[in-house]
């Protein structure tokens, strides 16, 4: 249900906020100066110039040239970001598929089978002619339009469960008391390789929301635009100011196209109730104009596609709303590795591959998916807890801890779930970063504690005759294998900071009676696993085993031998490795230049598919329907009028003539009335569709069945 704007004055007596389009030369004026103050390619600033408002406000004229004003670039202290400061229409930017808030929505290439249309596509900088770095963001890649429809569909979905955080309607407050806080947008210039015979690739200005993404997205929406009409066009029929001369597709993608006709649009449709914009008008009138903030430029320009994303990082690490434990965790994650790399201690491939941004390019031959995976969790773990000393000032430098002998278990708990929230990217279950709380000491960072992590076969091999190695080997990566598996998860006291987490399991949060009465800590699992270690290591081989082979794991007996047959599961591990006597002590608390090609149109998602099915059956139902009865009856009446003329009486040509029309007559009816049985049944399931008796007897007349 739409909501409509609220009690005003006649619109056409009060000052209409829309500023229409520009004029041309303007525009292309303010262009030419971005591109001479940044560097960027007139692709570029041609895409983001019909955005911003009274351009000529924006420019001062100096030898003859037009050139940005002073002030309108500013130097952001803490990220070294350049940003152009502008008033821009209500509808520019968009939200992103890669903002840290949802990253844990979608798959990482280092996750085993991962799908394609839920993994993110690998961003790069963007480059000009000449090779040089340039401030805006770019894929390494063309996007298929299908993935791209898909990963959008999925980005919208988890904003949505995001934005439940904050407790009220985002999109009602902004239209009622508009934007009063700028949103920061950077340039992402997509490539989207079309769907079509002929190979095709689009290219598409995106200003992408770093920080903002629900301010933006709730404008769009209050404009009737989505993140999607910016990439595969505006409707055409939206477009109402577009200039007649030209030919134009059903949907426009090219801002130097689209934006000023709607804007033309927007604003003739506020004082014009006949207008098909007009209620849309009326609704964004408090967002008509925005003040915005666009990343062009930075100080370490090879750095872009990571630097850009420095302030939306810093607002999920230190964040202002409720975000979950797993996405802060993660971002943390991200911050110490993108710190690493620019400080030359990883390169860009071990960055996004740790950060589960990019694919291995460091696997050996022959090597196995869990080895693979066992060598990327012991290298986070020694990012996190390194033993450099410069590398150990600098983690805590990221993340902001006091001086190492005042930290303690909180600071130990928050880099243990670091490790977990972005190792989990890997396996094929996300499980809750919890699960390795309290495993390691309060003490060990300020005792500046290591890690001698071996490969998980050599440490499985030591395990059974040194406790040391089996302690170890399960804190580090035992207790994310059995979580993998969904045999341990977090504690039951901190489950919640799991809820809507992504790929998580619904079912996982509800507990039954016996689950209550097993509750127990992954502490308490390590410990019964410590005081049986030949079984606990046949365990932990058959989990490797089983991951290898994707299969669940095989329950295995007290010699450590696997049962066919079986299933390992929490209720059979809680059986085996059953809690210690010991009563455990209560804890004292917890802190908690621009591409003109005609866009293609992807393939419905299957929402999309179903919102269409719904559609065409209101419309068969409530407008066809009716008309073919119309239809029939003004027959019928054409017949009698011309039988009474020809001074006839009203009569058929023969029997048989007369008992078709019954039998289809008859048909017909009984089809109406199976279709109001199925509607009715529509309000408790889905219901059936009978056969129908009417394209029986079509067949039957044309002869189809003999």
């Amino acid at each position: 249900m739409s909501v409509t704007s609220t009690v005003r004055d006649n619109p056409s007596d009060t000052a209409n906020p829309y500023p229409g389009a520009d004029k041309g030369n303007w525009t292309k004026a303010f262009s030419d100066a971005l591109a001479l103050a940044t560097g960027l390619p007139l692709e570029i600033t041609d895409g983001i110039a019909p955005y911003v408002v009274r351009p000529k406000d924006f420019l001062t004229r100096t030898g003859g040239a037009y050139q940005l004003r002073p002030g309108v670039i500013t130097v952001d202290p803490g990220t070294g970001l350049q940003v152009l400061n502008v008033t821009v229409h209500g509808f520019t930017g968009a939200p992103g598929e890669y903002n840290e808030r949802i990253r844990g929505s979608f798959h990482s290439p280092t996750r085993p089978n991962p799908d394609p249309i839920r993994m993110l596509p690998r961003l790069t900088t963007g480059t000009g002619t000449d090779g040089r770095a340039l401030p805006y963001l770019a894929t390494a890649h063309p996007v298929p339009a299908n993935t791209l429809s898909s990963l959008i569909g999925v980005m919208e979905s988890a904003l949505n469960d995001a934005d439940g955080s904050r407790g009220y309607k985002l999109t009602d407050d902004i239209r009622t008391y508009g934007q009063n806080e700028s949103t920061l947008h950077a340039v992402l210039l997509r490539t989207v390789a079309e769907n079509g015979s002929e190979a095709k690739v689009r290219r598409v200005l995106d200003l992408t929301a770093i920080k903002g993404a629900n301010r933006s997205r709730a404008r769009l929406g209050l404009f009737g635009l989505s993140a999607k009409d910016i990439v595969f066009g505006v409707d055409r029929a939206k477009l109402v100011a577009l200039p007649e001369s030209g030919e134009y597709p059903a949907r426009i993608a090219d801002p130097a196209v689209w934006v000023p006709a709607f804007a033309e649009s927007i604003r003739a449709a506020y004082t014009d109730e006949r207008h098909p914009l007009h209620e849309v008008a009326l609704n964004a009138e408090k967002v008509a104009t925005v003040q915005i903030g666009i990343i062009v430029g930075t100080a370490h320009p090879d750095e872009f596609h990571n630097v850009v994303f420095d302030p939306n990082r810093a607002d999920h690490r230190r964040p202002p709303l409720g975000y979950s434990l797993a996405e802060k965790a993660a971002s943390d994650m991200r911050a110490v590795l993108r710190d690493a790399k620019a400080n030359g201690w990883l390169t860009e491939s071990e960055r996004a591959w740790l950060a589960g941004e990019g694919a291995d390019t460091f696997a050996h031959e022959g090597e196995d998916l869990v080895t693979a995976r066992d060598r990327r969790d012991r290298t986070l773990f020694a990012v996190v807890f390194p033993e450099d000393p410069d590398r150990i000032k600098a983690v805590a430098r990221v993340l902001g801890e006091p001086k190492r002998s005042y930290t303690g278990k909180d600071h130990v708990a928050n880099r243990l779930r670091m490790v977990s929230a972005v190792a989990n990217a890997g396996y094929r279950y996300r499980w809750n970063p919890r699960v390795l709380d309290g495993l390691l000491g309060s003490t060990f960072i300020k005792t500046n504690g290591q890690l001698a992590l071996p490969a998980w076969r050599e440490a499985l091999d030591k395990g059974i005759e040194d406790q040391d190695v089996l302690h170890e080997f399960l804190t580090t990566r035992g207790i994310h294998w059995l979580a993998e598996y969904k045999i341990i998860d977090a504690d039951r006291g901190s489950i919640g900071a799991q809820a809507g987490g992504h790929d998580n399991d619904p079912e996982d949060q509800a507990e039954t009676a016996a689950d209550r009465k097993i509750r127990r800590s992954t502490i308490s699992a390590r410990g019964a696993m410590l005081a049986k270690p030949r079984r606990a290591v046949a365990l932990m081989r058959e989990l490797a085993e089983a991951a290898n082979e994707n299969r669940d794991p095989r329950a295995v007996d007290n010699d450590g031998v696997p049962l066919d047959g079986t299933v390992a599961d929490k209720h059979w591990f809680d059986e085996q490795f059953p809690k210690t006597a010991k009563k455990k002590t209560p804890l004292k608390g917890r802190d908690s230049e621009t591409d003109s090609s005609n866009p293609g149109k992807p393939d419905p998602t299957p929402q999309e598919a179903l919102a269409e099915a719904r559609s065409t059956f209101y419309s068969e139902a409530t407008n066809h329907a009716p008309r073919a009865a119309v239809d029939l009856l003004e027959a019928a009446r054409e017949f009698i009028a011309a039988a009474q003329h020809a001074g006839q009486n009203v009569t058929l040509a023969d029997d048989e003539e007369r008992g078709a029309i019954v039998q289809a007559l008859v048909a017909a009816q009984s089809d109406i009335q199976n279709l109001l049985g199925t509607v009715a049944m529509m309000q408790f399931s889905l219901g059936h569709v009978q056969e129908s008796q009417a394209e029986k007897f079509l067949t039957e007349a044309s002869g189809d069945d003999e």
